[in-house]
């Protein structure tokens, strides 16, 4: 009896091991991930030259990730062991003080950074039109009330230091103050998206509205409709399941607006709304705004005070081209990871009043697409 209790624990373990391959090899397999928001890994293709050079046993590795049964309970498990041993500070993700769930800072890529503003810069002399950047900052910077103790730098301000000693043609526009008063006065930040809220996408749409010296939608004129249940990308990646979700509030003006969303060859969609209701129904609503990533979005607003303008963005400007549709009769949005053809000979047949260029911090960091400004 004492010689089966020491060999319980190895027989439990290989009983486990078992009983996982045997699920794994006859389980159906995913092919995407609702919580991750991507797609899984598939079976990898055999042959003798991917096997000779490492490649199947790469893609076995990555399918076995992927399609591992309980997967979601298993990250889940690891995030809270880190959370309870004290490691969530040296994780990609922070576990913070009421609930936010914050990207760690992002390594400091000065060339990319640079290539960015000069790219920019280039492109808005070449035109020859007034033109403004606006760098939405980290949740990390304006949150840092909530961060834990042992964590990251972030690098916003240096940031914006460079950008104001490189820009030459471009007028940045400095929303970090109004942003970090706004936190006093209600979310504006996501707690389990890195994304701005609608309120903090309105004090932008202000900021910007007093920096053209034009005027902007008072806040008590939009109807607000809130949506419980929205999970985000930093929820997705943290593991931290019982995290309770956000809400989507949808602020209309009441616009009579005709919204057109083109992607490369396909026919255009055209609605006359801001918001796709559709994306309500899933665990990622952000994309309810304008129906998320399209490479070029155009608004029409025939009622509006304001002229034209194109917006070179990434997926923050989504929400605040809600707040723009208000405010200007015409609104080209572009989004350089799809849109693949001259800007310049777009301008040229859709003349426009001023450029404002719009990105996240982060992105600005990573994002190198703006290499494909002509």
């Amino acid at each position: 009896m004492k010689k089966l209790y020491r060999f319980l624990p190895a027989l439990v373990f290989l009983v486990f091991l078992a009983v996982m391959a045997g699920l794994l090899l006859f389980s159906p397999l995913k092919e995407y991930s609702e919580n991750e928001k991507r797609y899984l890994a598939g079976l990898p293709e055999v042959t003798a030259e991917k096997i000779m050079d490492g490649t199947t046993q790469k893609e076995l590795e990555k399918f076995t990730s992927d399609q591992i049964p309980g997967r979601d309970l298993f990250v889940g498990i690891n995030a809270y062991w880190n959370l309870l041993t004290g490691r969530t500070g040296a994780q990609d993700i922070y576990y913070c003080k009421d609930n936010y769930l914050i990207n760690a800072p992002k390594p400091y890529d000065e060339q990319t950074y640079l290539n960015n503003l000069k790219n920019f810069d280039n492109f808005a002399a070449g035109v020859g039109l007034p033109a403004d950047l606006i760098m939405v900052p980290s949740t990390g910077y304006l949150m840092d009330r909530v961060l834990p103790i042992s964590h990251g730098e972030y690098h916003d301000d240096v940031l914006y230091q460079k950008a104001i000693a490189t820009l030459r043609n471009i007028r940045l526009i400095d929303v970090r103050q109004p942003l970090k008063d706004g936190t006093l006065r209600g979310q504006v930040c996501y707690r389990t998206d890195h994304h701005l809220t609608s309120f903090g996408n309105y004090l932008i749409y202000q900021t910007y509205q007093n920096a053209v010296g034009a005027p902007w939608v008072p806040q008590d004129a939009y109807t607000v409709t809130s949506y419980d249940g929205f999970y985000g990308t930093t929820w997705s990646g943290s593991g931290y399941q019982m995290i309770p979700p956000d809400k989507v509030d949808l602020w209309d003006s009441g616009a009579k607006v005709t919204v057109t969303l083109q992607d490369g060859g396909k026919e255009p969609v055209v609605s006359h709304s801001l918001f796709f209701p559709s994306h309500l129904e899933n665990l990622d609503k952000y994309p309810v705004y304008l129906d998320g990533n399209h490479s070029l979005v155009e608004i029409s607003n025939p009622d509006a005070g304001g002229g034209s303008i194109l917006v070179i963005r990434d997926s923050y400007a989504h929400c605040l081209g809600t707040f723009l549709a208000s405010s200007y009769q015409k609104i080209y949005m572009v989004d350089l990871r799809y849109y693949r053809d001259s800007l310049s000979e777009f301008l040229k047949e859709h003349p426009v009043d001023r450029i404002l260029y719009l990105y996240g911090v982060d992105n600005m960091m990573t994002d190198t697409n703006s290499a494909w400004l002509n």
